[in-house]
């Protein structure tokens, strides 16, 4: 017997926030969440913070957009988006930048190539996932082969 649950049992869709560099990876990543999450999509850090009219649920952030981001730019992105989950979308999962985000508090890492199923898996595990204090978080692993 298999057994399906429903992520949002209210039936109201979490937000979640794209902020990508790479229109392409962007695009993309706004077609994949479109019918789970409403999804807003921004090219920067400083976009996002200006436009976002309401907080988001998770934020999917761009490896090159934190090699950008000087600590005082990252605490203020921190800061406005407190309560939302993080994924960095990366290269790979040993990227430096990204693995430091793992000590700092991310949920975790989304390797490119990206799919349908990683992204979806991804973005539903750390929405059901409790948010835990003082505990690293753990790491998901979405691209395959």
């Amino acid at each position: 017997m298999q057994i399906e649950t429903e992520f949002c049992a209210t039936g109201d869709q979490p937000t979640a926030f794209v902020i990508e560099r790479e229109q392409v990876v962007r695009s993309a990543l706004h077609y994949i969440l479109r019918e789970r999450c409403r999804t807003r999509t921004f090219a920067t850090p400083d976009d996002a913070l200006a436009h976002a009219g309401e907080a988001p649920d998770i934020v999917l952030l761009g490896v090159a957009i934190l090699q950008g981001l000087d600590d005082a730019a990252l605490s203020k992105l921190r800061e406005r988006f407190a309560d939302a989950k993080v994924l960095v979308v990366a290269e790979r999962r040993s990227d430096p930048v990204a693995r430091a985000c793992l000590q700092r508090g991310i949920n975790g890492i989304i390797d490119k190539p990206i799919s349908f199923d990683s992204v979806c898996n991804a973005v539903d595990t750390t929405l059901a996932a409790p948010r835990v204090l003082n505990v690293l978080p753990h790491h998901v692993r979405v691209a395959f082969g």
